[in-house]
């Protein structure tokens, strides 16, 4: 079967996006016209919500996967709420997406090769498979063999896709619609957006990846010994490909079948990592879909870096006060440092702000005691959904954009924590890093690390 040429021009896409707005739209005007039908049994209504949900939900997928650039990333980041917000049977299908996406063809996968060594990948390597082992939303990635011998894994960018995320965010009311059709109730998401692109972009420059696993394998791995980092192969990278160090593990579902205690401590290590990097560093891996990870019963093993945040102690230290304000119950602290940092900022939204706090805290006190404690069985995307609804913050303001990363990487962490059933000592390690933080922030208050 021929396969379709890759669109990266903002018309092209916009006909897609467009298209497929439409198509998938349909499908849930069918699905809210069915909910007013009396007729037919409670059964058959929720069974039939469900399959226009799941018609409108493949339509989407399919130009995920076909256009690959913004538009897939923005499916993999919906992938890791899992079962937290969309019925099982579609976060299953956004789950797939992590997987796999049409690859690019032999003439591209050469042309990219040329371009960055002026050779075609067998005369590089000692062997190279041509067909991928992964195919996502910016590369695709080939397994390898150097010349002396070492297995590689090559991920090799696509073409023309840093036009084609470009055009993405030149349409942005497209993906804006397009957003809305899966969440309809998200409030104001520029700022959202603008942080999109800006990491999106980022995640093109192979040598910045390069030098942030670097960076990462010297600060978080040699500080965390469950963290392994793979190492990379600068001779054999560029801006468009970056050749790293093959390593075996099992993938995310696999680790189901670990025992009780071998989750115990992964989620353990994971916890203590997203402190470290978060409170210590400053600098943390943000893009936490499942097809970034490999894992041991010894090891969490971190593929892909090139989402990566770097946070001012500025924000940091109101962050740090808005989770100690919960723990001691400070609506004063929690409403200075939160305003501060973009979120209700004007008085006559103080009643809202009331709210938010209860939310939080109810959401946030389980992990306040001492000792080993699991994720508590609440989901905290129905409570969140509830306190949108109440307080409607459609068209709202969205808070500072350091807040999409940090909460996409929070994120990553809950679900996997809470699909192992891993106990955690949430105190000890979160306050050690706060401390940590405190004490080397005192000499050089303000400044970036």
């Amino acid at each position: 079967m021929k396969k379709k040429k890759f669109k990266s021009s903002a018309i092209s896409r916009f006909a897609s996006f467009s298209k497929t707005v439409a198509i998938a739209g349909g499908h849930l005007a069918l699905d809210r016209v069915g909910k007013r039908v009396d007729k037919i049994s409670q059964k058959k209504k929720d069974f039939d919500e469900l399959k226009h949900k799941i018609a409108a939900a493949r339509e989407i997928i399919k130009q995920m996967s076909h256009l690959k650039g913004a538009l897939m990333k923005l499916g993999q980041m919906i992938s890791i709420t899992e079962d937290l917000v969309l019925p099982p049977e579609i976060s299953k299908l956004f789950r797939e997406l992590q997987k796999s996406a049409p690859p690019m063809s032999e003439k591209d996968l050469n042309n990219v090769f040329k371009k960055s060594f002026n050779k075609l990948p067998q005369d590089i390597f000692k062997e190279f498979d041509r067909s991928p082992m992964a195919a996502a939303s910016i590369g695709q990635v080939h397994k390898a063999t150097l010349p002396t011998g070492e297995l590689v894994a090559v991920k090799v960018q696509y073409p023309k896709i840093v036009n084609a995320i470009k055009s993405d965010f030149k349409n942005l009311e497209q993906l804006k619609k397009l957003i809305t059709l899966i969440f309809p109730d998200t409030p104001d998401i520029d700022n959202y957006l603008q942080e999109l692109k800006r990491t999106l972009l980022e995640e093109c420059d192979y040598k910045k990846e390069a030098n942030n696993i670097l960076w990462f394998r010297e600060h978080l791995m040699e500080k965390n010994a469950g963290i392994y980092i793979p190492k990379v192969f600068s001779e054999y990278s560029s801006s468009q490909i970056l050749t790293m160090e093959f390593v075996e593990g099992d993938d995310y579902e696999q680790t189901k079948t670990y025992s009780y205690s071998q989750k115990n401590f992964l989620g353990q290590a994971l916890y203590d990592a997203h402190m470290y990097s978060l409170f210590y560093l400053n600098k943390m891996h943000t893009d936490p879909q499942n097809g970034n990870y490999l894992f041991t019963p010894e090891k969490i093993i971190l593929l892909d870096f090139g989402s990566i945040r770097e946070f001012p102690d500025e924000f940091i230290k109101h962050y740090i006060d808005i989770i100690r304000s919960i723990e001691i119950q400070d609506f004063d602290l929690y409403q200075k440092s939160i305003r501060y940092l973009g979120y209700l900022e004007n008085e006559e939204d103080t009643p809202l702000l009331e709210e938010h706090f209860k939310l939080i805290s109810d959401l946030y006190l389980p992990y306040t005691k001492k000792g080993l404690h699991p994720i508590h069985p609440q989901n905290p995307f129905r409570m969140v959904d509830s306190f949108v609804k109440k307080v409607n913050l459609k068209g709202r303001k969205a808070p500072r954009e350091e807040f999409l990363l940090l909460d996409r990487s929070n994120l990553g962490l809950y679900t996997k924590l809470k699909y192992w059933g891993s106990e955690i000592d949430w105190l000890s390690s979160k306050h050690s890093a706060w401390n940590a933080f405190e004490s080397k922030s005192l000499p050089r208050e303000g400044k970036t690390q």
